[in-house]
C-alpha cells in the first residue's frame, strides 16, 4: 500500500526527533521556561545593600543572580566574564576585570556560605588560557599554555591552600621546568568529579558502545585536604 503523504512526512519527523533527542529537548525547554525557578533571575527582589555588594555590573548580577538560582534547585549555572585577553595595556585590562571578579565572586561565596549552601555547592573559577610571565613590547602578555590558575571553593575544596605555582621563565627551551607541583587538565576534572561524589575513574560506554573513563587524571588529594 502507498502511504499518504501527510502520514509519511509525519513518521519520518517522528523518526528523526527521536533518533536526535529533538523532542526531548524540546520538552526540557518548554518545562524550564514555565518553572517557578524563573524567578530566581530577578535579583530586583534584593535590598540594595546587597546589589551594592555583588557590584554595580553585569557580572556582580549574573553572581547574585547564580546563588539565587542555586537556593531554588538549580543543580548547575555558568556565569561568565570576558576581558582578559590582554596582549596590549596588560595592567589598565586585567585591573579593571579582576576589580569585577573581586567583587562578584567574594559577595557570591559569602551569601552561599550564610545560607547554609557553601560546603553543598562547588564553585569553580577559571579562564582557558594563562599569561606569560614577562610582559611583551606592546604591553600585554600573550597567551602561555604552561601554566594558569584555576579557584576551587566550597563542595568540601580545603580552604586557604594553593596547590602549586607557575614559572618565571618564558623563553626557556623547557618552559614547564619551573613549574612547581603541576597540574593537568585531566587532573582538574578529576578533583572536581571526586566533590560531586562520582568515580572518575568509572567507565561508561558511549551511545556506539565505545568504553571512557569519566576522567583520566588523578584527584588532587591535597586540595580536598587528604594528605
Amino acid at each position: 500500500n502507498v502511504l499518504e503523504p501527510q502520514f509519511t512526512r509525519g513518521r519520518i519527523r517522528n523518526l528523526q526527533e527521536n533518533r536526535t533527542l529533538h523532542l526531548a529537548g524540546t520538552q526540557a525547554a518548554r518545562k524550564m521556561m514555565s518553572s517557578d525557578q524563573l524567578s530566581a533571575f530577578d535579583v530586583k527582589e534584593e535590598s540594595q545593600a546587597e546589589l551594592d555588594a555583588f557590584g554595580d555590573h553585569a557580572f556582580g548580577r549574573s553572581c547574585l543572580a547564580a546563588s539565587r538560582l542555586v537556593e531554588v534547585g538549580v543543580r548547575c549555572v555558568e556565569v561568565t566574564l570576558s576581558g582578559w585577553d590582554s596582549h596590549i595595556n596588560n595592567h589598565s585590562l586585567q585591573s579593571s576585570a579582576a576589580g569585577t571578579l573581586d567583587d562578584g565572586i567574594a559577595a557570591l561565596l559569602k551569601r552561599l556560605e550564610e545560607r547554609g549552601l557553601l560546603e553543598s555547592t562547588l564553585v569553580v573559577c577559571g579562564g582557558e588560557f594563562g599569561r606569560t610571565p614577562q610582559i611583551n613590547p606592546a604591553g600585554g602578555r600573550d597567551h602561555w599554555i604552561h601554566g594558569f590558575s584555576t579557584l576551587l571553593a566550597g563542595g568540601g575544596i580545603r580552604r586557604g591552600h594553593v596547590h602549586g605555582a607557575t614559572g618565571p621563565e618564558p623563553n626557556s627551551e623547557k618552559p614547564d621546568a619551573h613549574v612547581v607541583d603541576p597540574v593537568t587538565i585531566p587532573d582538574l576534572h578529576a578533583t572536581i568529579l571526586s566533590t560531586l561524589g562520582l568515580d572518575p575513574t568509572e567507565e561508561l560506554d558511549t551511545p556506539i558502545g565505545r568504553p571512557m573513563k569519566r576522567s583520566e587524571g588523578e584527584v588532587i588529594e591535597s586540595v580536598l585536604g587528604l594528605v
